[in-house]
This record gives C-alpha cells, structure tokens and sequence, in this order.
C-alpha cells in the first residue's frame, strides 16, 4: 500500500485526505501540522491515519509528500525534509504560483537522494479556511495544472502525479511553471486583487453598517473571494508579481476607458463595454 504525507492540514490539505478516504483509493495517509489540536482533529475527522508534529517523521517512507502550506513556507520545510526522504520519492504541493518554487527547490533537490520535485495546482478551493472548511468533494471536476521542468517532462514521477490528481476526480493540464504564473495571474490573482479593491473602496470609510445594509448579491458576488487568508495571497502576490503587474496595467487601462466615457457623457460607448465585458465572461466560462 502507497503512503501519502501531507503537509499542512487546512482547507486544501484536509481536503485530500478526506478524498482519499472517501474513494476508497489504497493510500496510507499521514499527516504534519504543528498544532496538536489540528492533528488531533484531523485524526477524528478521518482526513489521516495518523498526524506527527515532527515534519521528518510524517515524511518518513513517504511515496508521495504533498506540500499544503503558504507558498514562502516551502522551500524551508523542503529544506527540513530531505534526509528523511526515501529514494524515488515523489514531492509536490498545491500553491497557486510555481516558477519561485522551481527555482528554490531546484537549489536543494540535488540533496534529495533520489527524490524528485514536481509542481501542481489544483484550481479549486475557497475563500474560507482551515480544517473545517475540508471536503471530500473539493477536487471533483477540478483543472489541477502540473508544472514539470524540463528534467521530470516525460518522466515516471509526472506519469504518477497525473495518475494521483485524476484519481481524485481533477482534470489535469500540464504547464511550465513560467506559463502557470501568466495564466493565473490573469485569470486567478487579478480577480483577488480587484475583489480586495471593491471591498476596500464601498468599505472605505467609518458608515460600515449603514453601507453594508444596501449591499446585495452583486456586492457578494464579485468581493467574494476578498474574505481569502491574507497570509496565503501575500505569498502569491511576492512570488507572482511581475505578471500580476503587467494585469493590473491590462485592467487600468479598461477602467480607464469606461472613466473616460462616463466623463464625457459618452453613454453609448458604455453600453458597448458592458456589452464586451457580459460576451467576455460568456465566452470565458463557456471554455
């Protein structure tokens, strides 16, 4: 039987675990967190068969160790783990930004014995947080993006990686790390971004209450994923700025455009962005 340790039980962490258990797929599955009343629950809830506070030990005799913390946590825990890696071990993690990882990971991996790391991202998850956030469902009908460097492309490891994510129910794509960054700062990063914005400016002043009363779905809708750990997009946004930049331009440029015309009173050119912007996001979901 395969052994899985998962490193970080939270949402996305939790998450596997339950997975696993809930297909009946043939892994044993261990733990880390650093709280004992995470491990503990973790433990009852049936996400892991066992959950250690000594990250060497739920690495030990791992076949695959799945990184589930802050992207800038990583290359230290990786870093703590590589004596107690097995030959042939595969490493992976679930962060939403891959081309810093590859390059940090890269510089020790040689350390590894053996062992090989290769990038994912599973495109799921949810504003809300932690352990109790967890589901068994999170990864179905996912897009998880594998990010192998030239060394792991056509590789065993990659073969197993697809196999793991699809055992789940995620669909696989496969990206360098350099093209997963672009992607998701377009289509994942930006719209954190521009949510943290909406809230802040309807937010902006001290008449929370009296604003907050006349927000309805569309104000939920679009802030959303705003409520995110501020933690976990930090890390994003270091480790993907540059492309987030060159999004922000992008979008600058639009709101530019739709400012412009409600300034000059140019109303018909605004009934062609709205237009633009309801075929885009047609168009977009459709794919």
């Amino acid at each position: 039987m395969k052994k899985i340790s998962i490193i970080g039980l939270g949402l996305m962490g939790g998450s596997i675990g339950l997975a696993l258990k809930a297909r009946g797929l043939s892994w044993v599955v261990h733990g880390f967190a650093r709280r004992e009343e995470t491990r503990q629950e973790a433990i009852r809830r049936g996400m892991v068969d066992e959950a250690y506070g000594d990250i060497q030990k739920a690495v030990r005799d791992a076949d695959l160790v799945v990184f589930c913390t802050p992207i800038l946590t990583i290359p230290d825990l990786a870093r703590q783990i590589w004596t107690a890696l097995k030959q042939g071990a595969l490493v992976t993690d679930v962060g939403s930004t891959k081309s810093y990882l590859a390059q940090t990971i890269s510089a020790c991996q040689e350390e590894w014995g053996g062992a090989c790391f290769i990038g994912s991202h599973p495109i799921a998850g949810s504003e809300q947080q932690g352990l109790d956030a967890a589901r068994a469902d999170l990864y179905e009908g996912a897009m998880t993006v594998i990010t192998p460097e030239k060394k792991t492309m056509d590789s065993k490891p990659l073969a197993l990686l697809q196999e793991f994510w699809k055992s789940l129910g995620s669909a696989v794509s496969i990206m360098s790390p350099d093209q997963h960054d672009a992607m998701m700062a377009r289509t994942s990063h930006l719209p954190h971004v521009l949510a943290s914005i909406l809230a802040l400016t309807v937010g902006r002043d001290a008449s929370d209450a009296t604003v907050g009363a006349y927000c309805g779905t569309g104000f939920r809708d679009t802030t959303r994923v705003a409520e995110g750990a501020p933690d976990v997009w930090h890390d994003i946004v270091v480790t993907n700025a540059a492309a987030l930049e060159m999004e922000l331009e992008a979008c600058e440029q639009v709101l530019r455009a739709m400012k412009e015309a409600i300034t000059k009173k140019e109303f018909e050119r605004v009934r062609d962005l709205l237009a633009q912007g309801r075929e885009a996001r047609i168009r977009l979901l459709a794919s």
